[in-house]
């Protein structure tokens, strides 16, 4: 996959939610933390909830 920008509030990408979820971040709580994504407006949770879900 491209790494497209999922937060466009705190321009988060792609592939910055794949290192947080490499370096241990199993829920979008660890991924607003580690990233700040889906600390804005909240439209990229269900982005980031499916990310989560990836193997």
């Amino acid at each position: 996959m491209e790494n497209k920008t999922v937060c466009f509030c705190k321009q988060v990408k792609y592939l910055d939610i794949k290192k947080a979820i490499e370096e241990g971040a199993k829920t979008v709580e660890d991924i607003k933390n580690a990233t700040g994504a889906a600390t804005g407006c909240g439209r990229c949770v269900s982005s980031i909830e499916e990310i989560l879900k990836e193997k």
